[in-house]
């Protein structure tokens, strides 16, 4: 028999898929995390606010000169674009560890500076 005729019916087989949906979501959230947790590194959700949120937790300034890479084994990778900004990044990595931390509930213990290679051609 169709549910075509009865809108309340119609509704709640919806209400029925969409919680499938989520408790499918749900079940991929935990198996990502288990994975990521095996990797080494950070729940989703954290690696995902790093990354997605890095010029407001960092400044559009810094941002500008300093791009995350990988969060790996509690450590984040970032690439600055000249060596004086690895430079800046051992006075600044303090402080961005705090920002980091109160941010995204993150555990990052530290941060891995490598000066991005130059893309010109000589």
């Amino acid at each position: 028999m169709s549910n075509f005729g009865n809108p309340s019916e119609q509704a709640l087989d919806e209400d029925r898929q969409t919680d499938a949906s989520m408790d499918g979501l749900g079940r991929l959230s935990t198996e990502l995390n288990a994975l990521l947790s095996r990797l080494g590194s950070e729940p989703a959700s954290v690696v995902s606010s790093v990354f997605t949120d890095w010029v407001a937790l960092v400044g559009e300034h810094v941002a500008q000169h300093v791009a995350p890479i990988k969060l790996e084994h509690s450590r984040l990778l970032v690439e600055v674009t000249e060596a004086a900004w690895a430079t800046q990044m051992r006075f600044l990595e303090p402080q961005l560890l705090a920002t980091l931390s109160a941010a995204t509930s993150s555990n990052i213990v530290g941060i891995d500076v490598r000066v991005k290679r130059n893309s010109r051609s000589k």
